[in-house]
């Protein structure tokens, strides 16, 4: 790339030089170019020529730095022969996956347009869906929840984009307002794979000056099977911010304007000659092999939008010099760029090749000079795709498409990715700011130079298209000028040497004849169609063959240089078939091994693989210390946490290193503008990575726990993964392709970076010079199974040429090159093959110690495998023992592999040996054996002069295609067998009958004696088995070869618990518990005749959570006692008058006194602290609990018998009831949350605000009118609350597994990706525990007379509950019904009883509020699994079912957490909050202490202690100011049941009276929510005293109100007509009102006709019903949303009221003036005239000043008519609130009718209609005006008149006259 020097500076103008005249030309803001360096910075002095600084030089320099550095970088190369072991045999797969995308539209505002009535369009790839259609309105509110469902690999989810877009509905086509777009992947990449309650930005694609056209408000979630959905309280928040709150992920600026996105494709070569259509080929068979038959053209998509250059025909390295314009708002939304080559068919165009360019991966988002814009290249980019075979149909097709990984190199294309941001437009000075945020300033903009005058021509050629082309988003496409030094690229010579040393596994599938492989590079070395091994670069004659003198010239040097030809295959051989096993073939390499040479030519951008590697190795080294820190943690903490320093420590000091190396470097001339931002970004964040490192290992602030210090490395190692990932390709992959006779069958692709060399160690790729294990795979979708072709040893290079002599460096030693005699003077016409003779051969004797496997994959339908062991070494393979039945088989078996010849330096085979594979298989009595995992091992060689030392066993970890397979406990050696005496090996334990060796002691684990101890609870959910349904089961637990049997179940119908609940075995374990074999659970069914049928299985593979410790003594019991303060039992509590403000301070100082008394609550459990936010807000409100218990002194004073006051709601004279304290509550989690995200601090600041409330309650009731206005303005009162979880009870509490274990028993195949973790293998469940310890040295059997494990378990015999199950909502439920919703109600399913809730449905709703509760019956453990389903109601049909959810009832009767009934937060005998439990809080608290062995509890005045913590607080209340006190414990009792986690030897969180919310689940859709619901379960033991009657939880149901609106006047309305004779502006003035969502009861006012100054006089009432929830403050509306519905819809808005003016028209339409929306909740006050009425009251009006017309009832004044942001016009209204039951008592009558009438207004004479009376207007119009005018006409006519009368009378007078006299 040598710059030209001869053009003159003055023309090197930009790519986008002509485009900034143009522009400017036509008197637009000027174009800022922001994209600093967007196309490289060639500012080096003109004429530097490359090659002064030759690769000599620049190599010693490299050398020299290394040498100073290498001991820095050493720990990253160690010297080795093989590549690393890898123990999986492929990569993982692309699978499909089920997604789920939910996006629920709640509201837009701010649209731009008049009087329009919109609807959103969703529309996701092909699928579409739109909300309902809102009338006349800028603001809708829609609450609509769509689902949309899509099936494929993650990768193709991610590209997808949701369009949405806002449109205004007409009859005839609807009109877009605007729309906004987002891809699947950036949702899924937000926390939470959610964007919830943001604001997305409406944009008109065809006009991007315009800038915003509103704002959508809605949810968009993205989740795959097992993505958890993280609920989110909705906040109803009028006054939000828009702009804080906007769609865009974190990070991204909320001002984002519009940007170009360049692509621009300059050239292809190398593309597939064949043109794949079959037309295309039949033509050829005729023409012959002529012509290239492929017609390319380039499609790019982005952003949902697709461009597509010119077709070039027949031509296979297409120049198209085109580049494609994308416009979108930067930074994007859609993050990734596709592009596709395309052929051009007669009949179908076919894709050839696909390529994705992640945007992230090209740009840099950070703040200030650091981040930079996307740029790319221009550079090449390689295509993959499918074989390059000549044949008539690809069957690979899908791989040129983009799906699953490429066989075969396609070409590649030379682009460039440019952005610039545009400013100008409607917006500038908004952009120009951002821009300048960005710090991008458009002069930094540098150009390469080179470039001509034609460059203008070109540009103006596109000025001539119109402008609205430039400001719409639509892709342009247009030819660009090429600058020279593009075209000049540099081309380097590359060598890509090869040997295979072992080419063994071949499947015996592919036949016996000669088999060869293939090495490729490009279309280097590829032989069906592309260059032989050594043709010369770039000149190709016509026919594509490479000429001869060329191709012997670049021979001779290396063959005389490495007496290697070039050839790119190796010479055929037939297989042969391995020893022990028919299925493989092996290619006979034993000395010989054969080599192969490719010449290829590529640009010389290695420096980008260079830096790559280093990273990669760094990251490499981090992973790898990482994993060694794991294993250490488990021997010694410390040992672990020094290794962790070091890692760092090294990693700091290699950053260092990069970055010097970095800056040394000079930069060279074909660096484009990615690589210097790219170098830039490596040294910033390599500097911020290792002051964070740095700040670790030092930790001068705290010390950081190891596992945060573990968090963090692998933080620093995902991050070096992703800058390690270089976009711009150089050099394509390297390919190894088997065929057999010409055929392609199976291959390997190597990335080429991990193979490249060079003289810097760490830059080196990881596998350059070593031997690799490449497992060779058939192209395309795999089937399932063993999947490898052929397994092959070889070692690669790839290099620039001048380093061919370090080519065969690394080869293992004791090599001779040995050729073929054939050279014919130098000039050999067919290269000869050539190979190295390794002449050295060694014995050795291979042992492999088979012990044991745990969690291996089951393949039988029993849910069990029959495993074997299938183990290859080089051409050898034995099979174990098939140990049937189980999951965790213990072979035990030693295979011995004998005289095993080796080639080779026997230091080097010691150090390097050769990798094992290990299969796995199922064996099956018909058929086919049943691959069921694989791994690879590395054994231990011992030479025949070493000491011998048994090796350990280990764990090699087993993968079955992408599932894990388990472990296999092995262990691997290689001996060498002595010359001189070949008997003298280590010693073999004697076979058994069979000739099966054992594995030999001194390798088998040391074991020791250990007691298991068993509990057998019961069994449940047993489904049928062989289609008969279990009735007499029995356990077996298994482990280590012993076990026991559990008691047989009589009748598992009539009592599924077994009669003997514990039991115990004594079994040898191995002394490391990393050894512990699993231990197995068996069920059997015994049948009729003694038969018994295996039901199914359950493997513990790890028994450390059942390792029980030894006990020690009695615990010491500390002398002192704990106090615990749980309130001031001051002296305030006799005087009730003195509580007024000081009472507040005080509260704060208790509030201390408690968090000192009670710290433990403040921060959650120990074993709850993992759990999420939840339960930070429990713990948090606690405090607070205890601080409404002061409160509560002065309810109880009132008596706790009469709770006839109620705390009025501040919208309604509301009657406090269940939903009071339901919203108090749902309210209190949203404010912990927004407290605990914001500062951390707990409840400290909002408890005082409804306190005060309370107070203020108690005072005098004269005054406490007065001051309830004055200082409660908005507090609610302060009512008891309930916890509400937002996921299930069980995972707040651990599954209540705190007494007995649930184990899943599986039955069925799992070894497929379907079945794996289906729900159809869970056949039922165990119910029992473990307890695992050394034996007792005594033998003695029990612990004080009974097993440990049954320490505090309840007896097992059926026990009668009465349960009460409260289902208080759903939402987000899938829709069942075609038009996206669904009609839900309840059934629930315990035992036989079935309650279905079928009347009681919900029509079409997706979050319906049931309120509604049920009592059931049950026995235990009988009916121990409620189910609850929400089904859908259908009129025709079979009802659907939407979810279900599952409760293990019996787990929370029995759990020490007493879930039976939650604990409330107060006590009080009657009212909302009445105790609902059947016993008093004193009672459950003695029968606690009774149970737990607790001293207790001892209730004395002021005080209660439990064991030794004694709690204080009131127990002494005052009934009235004059009865006598009396005394209650039971609400003390009540504090300290809820803080019971802290009664040492007792320690159990109880529940809290909650709300749980459990997520449904569907059969057909595993894994993907199917919606929530919001419920609790009380349960009550039938031999206690029965619970009082069910709380009352059902609906409240909407309050009927009547709004009565009176419009007076009108003021300043726009005059919109003009009068046809004097020109005079008037406005035929009427108002529309309506509330919103009740269109069709729109009320007008007459018209006020001729208004010329727009005041308009109207008298008139409106009368609006509706009605309303003032808790939820939300109006409810029920109607049909369509004519064929058949029942009512019942949605829930917010309140709002619409006032239009109008203009009326006869003839046309009425013309549309001004609007005026009114939220009855809180709309800006009045103004008190008409001149004081402007804009500014409702745009800026604050909190403060908004008022909500359900506490005023009656407001009168003047507001704003607004259109278009204009003052349209003023009205005079009035507003008069009353509820259903007034309205009736007092009606009014509609417009000015009665009752109560309104007089009619005085409006001005010229007030009427020229339509009804014509007269009038005559006089008004024209007499007023024209008076004059008409009276001097009239004279004058007269006058007229006169003299023509007197003209025409005249003659005849005088003839008269004359006549007469």
């Amino acid at each position: 790339m040598e710059p030209s020097a001869v053009v003159p500076q003055a023309h090197r103008k930009g790519l986008f030089a002509g485009m900034k005249l143009k522009k400017k030309k036509k008197g637009e803001k000027g174009l800022t170019i922001a994209n600093k360096d967007a196309l490289g910075d060639h500012d080096e002095s003109a004429n530097l020529h490359h090659d002064t600084l030759g690769r000599q030089e620049e190599e010693e320099e490299d050398l020299m730095n290394s040498d100073a550095l290498s001991n820095v970088f050493g720990s990253l190369s160690p010297k080795r022969k093989r590549a690393k072991l890898v123990t999986r045999i492929h990569e993982e797969e692309m699978k499909s996956q089920n997604y789920q995308i939910a996006i629920t539209i709640i509201e837009a505002r701010q649209l731009v347009g008049e009087n329009i009535d919109p609807v959103v369009i969703i529309e996701i790839g092909d699928e579409k869906k739109q909300t309902t259609v809102k009338e006349g309105t800028n603001a809708p509110f829609y609450n609509e929840y769509f689902v949309f469902d899509f099936v494929g690999p993650q990768v193709f989810l991610f590209d997808k984009i949701i369009n949405i877009s806002v449109m205004h509905n007409k009859l005839i086509g609807s009109v877009l307002i605007g729309s906004f777009k987002v891809d699947l992947g950036t949702v899924y990449g937000q926390p939470g794979h959610q964007f919830c309650d943001k604001w997305a930005l409406l944009t008109d694609p065809a006009d991007i000056r315009t800038g915003a056209k509103g704002y959508l408000k809605c949810d968009i979630s993205v989740t795959g099977k097992g993505d958890a959905i993280q609920a989110t309280q909705k906040t109803a928040d009028t006054e939000e911010q828009i702009e804080k709150n906007l769609l865009i992920p974190k990070g991204f600026p909320s001002e984002r304007p519009w940007a170009r996105f360049y692509v621009r494709i300059y050239k292809a070569e190398g593309l597939p000659k064949m043109n794949s259509s079959i037309m295309a080929n039949v033509t050829k068979a005729f023409i012959g092999d002529s012509k290239d038959l492929v017609d390319p053209y380039v499609v790019v998509m982005f952003a949902g939008q697709m461009g597509r250059t010119t077709v070039q025909k027949n031509c296979a390295d297409p120049v198209w010099q085109e580049q494609i314009i994308f416009k979108e708002m930067f930074p994007p939304l859609c993050r990734r760029v596709k592009i596709q080559v395309w052929d051009e068919g007669s009949m179908n165009d076919v894709a050839l090749a696909t390529h994705f360019i992640d945007l992230k991966k090209i740009s840099n988002e950070q703040d200030g000079d650091k981040g930079f814009l996307p740029t790319f290249g221009p550079a090449w980019i390689n295509l993959y795709g499918s074989p390059r075979n000549h044949s008539l149909m690809d069957d690979h097709q899908e791989l040129n498409e983009g799906f699953g990984e490429g066989v075969s190199f396609r070409g590649r294309l030379f682009i460039e990715i440019a952005v610039e941001i545009l400013s100008g437009g409607a917006r500038e000075p908004k952009f120009s700011s951002i821009i300048k945020d960005i710090k991008l300033p458009s002069k930094d903009f540098k150009i390469p130079k080179g470039k001509d005058k034609t460059d203008k021509a070109g540009e103006d050629r596109k000025s001539a298209s119109p402008s609205d082309k430039m400001n719409s988003t639509e892709v342009e496409v247009e030819p660009f000028d090429v600058p020279l030094e593009i075209y000049e690229e540099k081309f380097e010579e590359f060598l890509l040497f090869g040997t295979f040393f072992e080419a063994t596994m071949i499947d015996r599938k592919v036949g016996d004849k000669p088999i060869t492989f293939e090495v490729s590079v490009g279309n280097f070395g590829n032989i069906t169609d592309g260059v032989s091994a050594g043709a010369g670069g770039k000149k190709k004659t016509r026919d594509g063959e490479a000429e001869e003198s060329l191709l012997h010239e670049g021979e001779d040097e290396i063959f005389h240089e490495l007496g290697v030809p070039l050839i790119s295959t190796t010479p055929p051989e037939k297989p042969l078939i391995t020893g022990g096993n028919r299925n493989y073939q092996y290619l006979p390499y034993s000395e010989r091994k054969p080599c192969i040479c490719v010449k290829s030519y590529w640009g010389d951008q290695t420096f980008r693989l260079y830096s790559s590697n280093t990273l990669e190795k760094m990251a490499d080294h981090l992973e790898e210390s990482l994993e060694q820190v794991k294993d250490l943690i488990k021997v010694s903490e410390i040992a672990s946490e020094e290794k962790l320093r070091m890692t760092l420590n090294d990693f700091i000091n290699q950053s260092r290193a990069f970055i010097t190396i970095a800056e040394k470097k000079p930069k060279r001339l074909n660096y484009t503008a990615l690589d210097k931002k790219r170098l830039t970004l490596f040294k910033q964040e390599l500097e911020a990575m290792s002051s964070d490192a740095k700040a670790i290992v030092q930790q001068q602030k705290k010390k950081m726990p190891l596992d945060e210090m573990m968090r963090e490395t692998q933080s620093f190692i995902d991050k070096i993964r992703f800058l390690a990932d270089e976009p711009q390709n150089t050099v394509p992959d390297v390919f190894i392709w088997m065929l057999s006779s010409n055929k392609r069958v199976a291959y390997a692709r190597v990335p080429a970076k991990t193979i490249l060399y060079s003289p810097a160690k760490e830059q080196r790729g990881k596998d350059c010079g070593k031997i690799k294990t490449h497992f060779l795979k058939l192209p395309g979708k795999r089937p399932l199974g063993w999947t490898v072709q052929a397994k092959v040893d070889v070692y690669l290079w790839l290099g620039p040429a001048i380093y061919a002599h370090s080519i065969m460096e690394n080869l293992p030693v004791g090599y001779e090159t040995a050729l073929a005699s054939n050279t014919n003077s130098g000039h050999s016409v067919v290269p000869s093959p050539a190979c190295l003779l390794y002449k050295t051969l060694h014995l050795f004797q291979l042992r492999a110690h088979m012990y044991q496997a745990r969690g291996l994959i089951a393949a039988d339908s029993t849910g069990l495998s029959d495993p074997f062991a299938k183990v290859t070494f080089t051409s050898h393979c034995q099979t174990t023992k098939i140990i049937s039945q189980t999951l965790s088989p213990t072979w035990n078996q030693m295979l011995l592999f004998n005289s095993i010849v080796l080639h080779g330096d026997r230091e080097e085979i010691a150090q390097f040996p050769p990798e094992i594979v290990i299969e796995l298989y199922d064996d099956d009595a018909v058929g086919k054996a049943e691959y069921i995992g694989s791994t690879v091992a590395a054994p231990v060689v011992r030479l025949a002069d070493q000491n011998y030392e048994p090796p350990k066993l280990s764990y090699h970890p087993v993968h079955c295609g992408s599932l894990s397979g388990g472990d296999l406990l092995a262990t691997f050696e290689l001996l060498e067998i002595p010359q001189s005496d070949p008997d003298r090996l280590p010693p073999l334990d004697p076979p058994d009958i069979g000739q099966i060796y054992p594995v030999p002691a001194n390798i088998r684990p040391v074991l020791s004696k250990y007691r298991v101890e068993v509990l057998f609870w019961g069994l449940r959910e047993l489904k049928k088995v062989q289609l008969l349904s279990v009735d007499r089961p029995q356990v077996l637990i298994e482990c280590a070869g012993k076990g026991v049997k559990s008691s047989i179940i009589q009748s598992y119908k009539k009592n599924p618990n077994f009669s003997g609940l514990a039991d115990w075995f004594e079994v040898e374990l191995p002394e490391n518990e990393l050894l512990h074999p699993p231990l197995s659970i068996c069920v059997v069914d015994w049948r009729a005749f003694g038969r018994s049928t295996l039901v199914g299985t359950h493997t513990i593979n790890c028994l450390k959570q059942f390792l029980c410790k030894t006990q020690l003594g009695p615990r010491a019991t500390p002398n002192r006692l704990d106090i615990v303060e749980i309130e001031k039992a001051s002296s305030e509590s006799s005087q009730p008058a003195e509580l007024s403000r000081e009472e507040l301070f005080l509260d704060h100082h208790i509030y201390a006194e408690v968090e000192q008394g009670r710290c433990t609550v403040v921060e959650p459990d120990p074993h709850l602290a993992t759990l999420p936010a939840p339960e930070l807000e429990r713990s948090a409100s606690e405090p607070g609990k205890d601080r409404k218990q002061k409160d509560m002194k002065k309810s109880i004073r009132r008596s706790t018998k009469r709770r006839k006051r109620t705390i009025a709601d501040e919208s309604a004279e509301n009657v406090i009831d269940w939903w009071s304290k339901y919203y108090a509550s749902v309210l209190k989690m949203q404010k912990a949350k927004g407290i605990f995200s914001s500062e951390g601090k707990s409840e400290d600041n909002k408890q005082t605000s409804g306190h005060i409330a309370l107070i203020i309650e108690e005072e005098p009731d004269k005054k406490k009118k007065d001051k309830t206005l004055k200082r409660k303005q908005k507090e609610t009162p302060n009512l008891a609350t309930l916890q509400i979880y937002e996921g299930d009870l069980e995972s707040e509490f651990n599954n209540f597994e705190d007494w007995v274990k649930t184990f899943q028993l599986l039955r069925g195949k799992s070894n497929d990706e379907v079945h794996a973790d289906s729900e159809d293998r869970i056949i039922g469940k165990f119910k029992g525990s473990f307890c695992i310890y050394p034996s007792p040295e005594d033998g003695s059997l029990m612990d004080r007379g009974q097993p440990r494990i049954l320490q505090g378990i309840p007896p097992n015999h059926s026990v009668k509950v009465l349960i009460r199950v409260y289902i208080v909502a759903a939402f987000n439920l899938s829709p069942a019904d075609p038009d996206g919703k669904s009609d839900p109600y309840i059934v629930l399913r315990l035992g036989n009883t079935e309650i279905k809730d079928r009347e009681n449905y919900i029509p079409k709703q997706l979050n319906p509020v049931f309120g509604r509760s049920f009592e059931i019956q049950a026995t235990f453990p009988k009916d121990s699994l409620l189910t609850v389903l929400i089904y859908d109601h259908d009129f025709v049909g079979t009802d659907d079912l939407i979810g279900e959810t599952k409760i293990d009832l019996e787990n929370r009767f029995y759990s020490r957490h007493r879930a039976t009934c939650g604990l409330q937060s107060q006590y009080e005998i009657e009212g909302y909050n009445a105790w609902r439990d059947a016993t008093k809080p004193s009672e459950i608290l003695t029968k606690l202490c009774k149970d737990y062995r607790i001293s207790g509890p001892f209730m004395r005045p002021g005080e209660i202690q439990v064991g030794t913590k004694v709690f204080k607080g009131q127990t002494v209340f005052t009934e009235d100011e004059n009865e006598e006190p009396v005394e209650s414990y039971e609400h003390l009792s009540l504090k300290v049941l809820r803080a019971w986690e802290e009664i040492p030897g007792a320690g159990y969180k109880l529940v809290p009276e909650h709300i749980e919310t459990r997520p449904l689940y569907h059969k057909d859709k595993p894994g993907m929510e199917q919606g929530r619901v919001q419920m609790w379960v009380d349960m009550f033991p039938k031999d206690m005293p029965l619970p009082g009657p069910p709380v009352d939880i059902s609906p409240r149901k909407p309050k009927g109100y009547e709004l009565r609106v009176i419009i007076w006047n009108t003021e300043d309305v726009i005059l919109e007509d003009e009068n046809i004779f004097t020109g005079q502006k008037s406005s035929d003035i009427y108002v529309k009102g309506w509330i919103k969502n009740l269109e069709e009861d729109k009320q007008e006012t007459d018209v006020h006709y001729n208004s010329l100054t727009g005041e308009g006089n109207f008298n008139w009432r409106f009368v609006f019903p509706f009605y309303y929830l003032p808790a939820e403050k939300q109006m409810v509306v029920s109607k049909r949303e369509n004519i064929f519905s058949l029942e009512k819809t019942e949605r829930k808005v917010p309140a709002e009221l619409v006032l239009q003016v109008w203009d009326f028209e006869r003839l046309s339409s009425d013309d549309f003036l001004g609007t005026l929306e009114l939220n009855l909740n809180g709309f800006p006050r009045a103004a008190k005239t008409a001149k004081s009425c402007d804009l500014g009251m409702v745009v800026a009006a604050s909190e403060e000043n908004r008022i909500s017309i359900f506490q005023q009832k009656r407001v009168r004044g003047w507001w704003p008519f607004i259109k278009a942001g204009e003052l349209t016009g003023k009205v005079e209204a009035e507003f008069h609130l009353v509820t259903a039951e007034e309205a009736e008592k007092n009606p009014v009558g509609k417009a000015r009718k009665e009752p109560e009438p309104l007089e009619k207004p005085n409006r001005p004479d010229t007030s009427f209609s020229w339509f009804v009376s014509p007269f009038k207007c005559l006089y008004h119009l024209i007499w007023r005006n024209y008076k004059k005018y008409i009276i001097i006409g009239i004279i004058l006519l007269i006058l007229v008149v006169f003299l023509v009368l007197f003209i025409y009378t005249l003659p005849g007078a005088i003839s008269n006259k004359i006549v007469v006299g």
